[in-house]
C-alpha cells in the first residue's frame, strides 16, 4: 500500500520559524480537520468544498509579498528571448561624447529585458524540487528574485531625464537587495544537497551564477554611465588594475581574516611583474581571494606542529593576459577527491560541532563560504566566464599550485562574448 512520506521535518520547522506560514495555516495544521476520524483506515478523502473551505484565502496580498507560483506574467516574461549585447559593444558605450540620447537610449533597452531576465531567473528556482525550493535561505532569494520582477514589469518606459532619475533610484536599490544573496545561496544548497544531485545542482547554480554576473554587469554600467553624465566624466566598470599592487592587498586582507579566526596566519610573498592590465576590479578581488582563503587554510593546518609554511604568490604578463599562480605546502589534495572540488556544496572542511556549518555559531568569526563548498566552483566561473582559466594542480603530501589566466579587456581587445 502505497504510504506518502512527511515533509522533512527541519523544512517545516523553518518555515514556521521564518513567519511565512499565516495564521490559518498555523491554525490548520495544529487542529483537527473536519474529515479526521479516529481511525485513519476509515477516513474518506476531502470533498472539494471542503478543501476550499480551509484553504480559501482569508485576505489578498500584493504580489511582491506572496509570490505566484503559477504566474502568467511569469511565464510570459519568461519565454520571451534576451538581447544579449557584446562586451565590446557595452565598452563603447562608454567612448565619449556621452549624450543624453545614448544614455536614455541603454536605459530602455534595459527597461524592456530586466523583466525577462528576471523572470527566467525566477522560473530557474520554480524548477527546483519543491523541498530544496522551501529551504528559507533559498525561499527568500526567490522571493527577492520575485518582487524585483514585478517592480521592472511594472515600470514605465523611459523617456525623459526625469523618468531616468526615477529609473536609477530603482536599479541602485535592487543592486543593493541582492548584492549579498551569495552566501544564502550557498547555505541553502548546503543544507539541501542530499535531496538535489551533484549534476542538477551544477547545471542550476552555474545558470544562476551567469545570469547574476551578465544582469549586474549591465545593470552596474549603466549606473556608471549615468554618474558619468552627471559628473561630465565617462566612467566604465572596466577598470585600469596594477596586478601585484591588487593581489598583494587580497593577501594582507586575507592575512588579517586568518589572524581573526584562528588566531595565526602564514607569510606571504609577491613576485612577478606589476604591469597594468584591464579587468572588473571586484571580479580579480573576488578570484584571489577564495583562492587564498584555500592556501592560507591549508597552509595553517600543515604548520600546526611547527613552522607554518610561506605562501608564494606570482603574477606575470603576457600578450593580452595575465597569470597569477598560488603555491602553498598544504599538503596537496588527496587524489580520491580531486575531482569534486569544482562541485557546488561539496567542502574538505571538517565540522566538528555540527553537521550544519551555517547554524553553528563558533564558525561565526569565519571566511564567508568558509566549509560551504562555493569558492573554487565560484571562482572557476568567474574567471571562464570572460574567457579565463583556473587550473588547480596538486601533489598529495606536498601542496597546491593554483593557476588563474585572465584576459585584458579593452575595447580594442575584448573577448568575442555576449552579456
Amino acid at each position: 500500500m502505497f504510504t506518502r512520506k512527511p515533509p522533512a521535518r527541519w523544512a517545516l520547522r523553518r518555515w514556521m520559524a521564518s513567519g511565512r506560514g499565516s495564521p490559518s495555516s498555523i491554525a490548520i495544521l495544529g487542529s483537527k480537520l473536519p474529515w479526521d476520524t479516529a481511525d485513519p483506515s476509515t477516513r474518506e478523502p476531502p470533498s472539494t468544498r471542503q478543501v476550499l473551505a480551509i484553504h480559501s484565502p482569508q485576505k489578498t496580498h500584493e504580489p511582491q509579498d506572496e509570490p505566484s507560483f503559477y504566474s502568467n506574467d511569469i511565464d510570459r516574461f519568461a519565454s520571451k528571448p534576451t538581447r544579449p549585447v557584446t562586451l565590446q559593444n557595452l565598452l563603447q558605450m562608454c567612448e565619449p561624447p556621452l549624450t543624453r540620447e545614448k544614455l536614455l537610449q541603454n536605459a530602455r533597452y534595459l527597461c524592456r529585458e530586466r523583466p525577462i531576465r528576471y523572470a527566467k531567473r525566477v522560473k530557474l528556482f520554480q524548477r527546483l524540487p519543491f523541498i530544496v525550493n522551501s529551504n528559507p535561505f533559498i525561499n527568500e532569494v526567490y522571493r527577492m528574485y520575485y518582487r524585483n520582477f514585478e517592480e521592472s514589469r511594472g515600470f514605465p518606459m523611459v523617456e525623459t531625464l526625469e523618468d531616468h532619475e526615477a529609473f536609477i533610484q530603482m536599479l541602485t536599490r535592487h543592486s543593493d537587495t541582492l548584492k549579498h544573496i551569495m552566501p544564502q545561496i550557498a547555505r541553502g544548497f548546503f543544507e539541501t544537497r542530499m535531496y538535489f544531485g551533484t549534476r542538477a545542482r551544477q547545471t542550476f547554480l552555474d545558470q544562476l551564477i551567469s545570469m547574476r554576473i551578465s544582469l549586474r554587469l549591465l545593470t552596474s554600467q549603466h549606473i556608471a554611465l549615468h554618474n558619468g553624465y552627471t559628473n561630465g566624466a565617462c566612467h566604465s566598470v572596466i577598470d585600469r588594475i596594477v596586478l601585484g599592487d591588487t593581489v598583494r592587498a587580497c593577501a594582507q586582507g586575507v592575512q588579517t581574516m586568518c589572524e581573526m579566526s584562528y588566531d595565526s596566519a602564514p607569510d606571504f610573498e609577491v613576485d612577478g611583474d606589476a604591469a597594468a592590465f584591464h579587468y572588473i576590479e571586484p571580479h580579480l578581488e573576488y578570484m584571489v581571494v577564495e583562492l587564498l582563503k584555500n592556501a592560507f587554510r591549508s597552509s595553517l593546518q600543515a604548520g600546526q606542529d611547527g613552522e607554518i609554511p610561506r605562501v608564494l604568490i606570482t603574477v606575470s604578463k603576457g600578450n593580452g593576459k595575465v597569470a597569477i599562480r598560488i603555491r602553498d605546502h598544504g599538503g596537496g589534495i588527496p587524489r580520491r577527491i580531486h575531482d569534486k572540488i569544482f562541485d557546488y556544496a561539496f567542502t574538505t572542511v571538517e565540522h566538528q560541532d555540527s553537521a550544519d556549518p551555517a547554524a553553528s555559531e563558533t564558525r561565526a568569526a569565519e571566511p564567508p563560504f568558509a566549509g560551504l563548498g562555493f569558492g573554487l566552483p565560484m571562482t572557476k566561473l568567474y574567471a571562464e566566464y570572460f574567457g579565463g582559466s583556473l587550473h588547480i594542480v596538486s601533489l598529495e603530501g606536498y601542496g597546491c599550485d593554483a593557476f588563474l589566466e585572465l584576459p585584458s579587456i579593452k575595447v580594442d581587445r575584448v573577448p568575442a562574448i555576449t552579456i
